[in-house]
């Protein structure tokens, strides 16, 4: 089976890409699978923070200068020996474009049998879906993308996400959803080391703390096992319509080897 690097990205800042990452970090750790983490923001490694026993030993970044892209070179690196999660700073669009086209990532990677994912979290505010069609129009190009809905960002303002109008978007361009919950504020602090040990705790550490009680490690393990779930599914669909266009470009002779343009740049527990 081929590994695959999820990239947790969206060009929005502060919309959850961390949080979900550090839940596809433990999806793999639950599901019996060896994995790399890669922060690829040098200013803010949260992820890092949580998961740095399964850090890979080279850094990867996305530059936006194409005499500068190879820094990034090293995602497949990893993912020719497990797969890997990468958690990505906001606004890296161009920069990912600049890495993916100037260095043939995509025909490259495929003959090595590996699969990039580009995992869109939202908070479903406007500024952050209208970045959506610009980046499923050139990202969607070289890989398979999932849109995450981080609800926990966003608990109230949902009519631009619920529209038809946006709905259709997804449908569009064959983007599969993965919702992300509220989770409890209250936990989140204790997980993010406002504990008696001071310490940040992975989702397998905050399962089994003692300090949760029986409701709580079961609120936590319901929660994981939905994440897993979905994204589990969502991987599935994503994967297979992203082959058919494959198929279908390869059949009409698209090519996809420039750089198109693109748009740069709650009160809640999940972040």
């Amino acid at each position: 089976m081929s590994n695959a690097i999820n990239l947790w990205a969206g060009e929005k800042g502060g919309t959850g890409k961390s949080f979900g990452a550090r839940l596809d970090c433990q999806r793999h750790l639950d599901h019996g699978q060896d994995f790399f983490l890669i922060d690829t923001d040098k200013s803010n490694a949260t992820t890092s923070n949580y998961y740095g026993i399964h850090k890979f030993d080279k850094k990867a970044f996305f530059s936006e200068e194409a005499s500068r892209a190879s820094t990034a070179n090293s995602l497949l690196d990893a993912a020719l020996l497990r797969p890997v999660v990468a958690n990505c700073k906001a606004g890296t669009n161009e920069a990912l474009l600049t890495w993916l086209v100037s260095k043939k990532v995509t025909p490259t990677a495929k003959r090595l049998g590996i699969r990039m994912r580009y995992l869109f979290v939202s908070d479903l505010d406007n500024d952050s879906l209208n970045l959506f069609a610009p980046t499923a129009e050139t990202i969607g190009q070289h890989m398979p993308m999932i849109f995450v809905a981080n609800l926990g960002r966003n608990t109230t303002d949902l009519e631009f996400f619920e529209s038809q109008g946006f709905q259709a978007l997804l449908s569009r361009y064959q983007v599969p959803v993965v919702r992300l919950g509220l989770f409890d504020l209250e936990m989140k602090k204790v997980i993010d080391g406002h504990n008696l040990q001071k310490k940040l705790l992975t989702w397998g550490d905050a399962r089994d703390y003692p300090d949760f009680g029986i409701l709580g490690q079961q609120e936590i393990q319901t929660y994981l096992e939905d994440f897993y779930a979905q994204l589990d599914k969502a991987e599935r669909l994503a994967d297979l319509a992203f082959s058919k266009r494959e198929a279908s470009n390869s059949t009409n002779g698209i090519e996809t080897e420039t750089l198109p343009p693109t748009t740069r740049k709650r009160n809640s527990s999940n972040g």
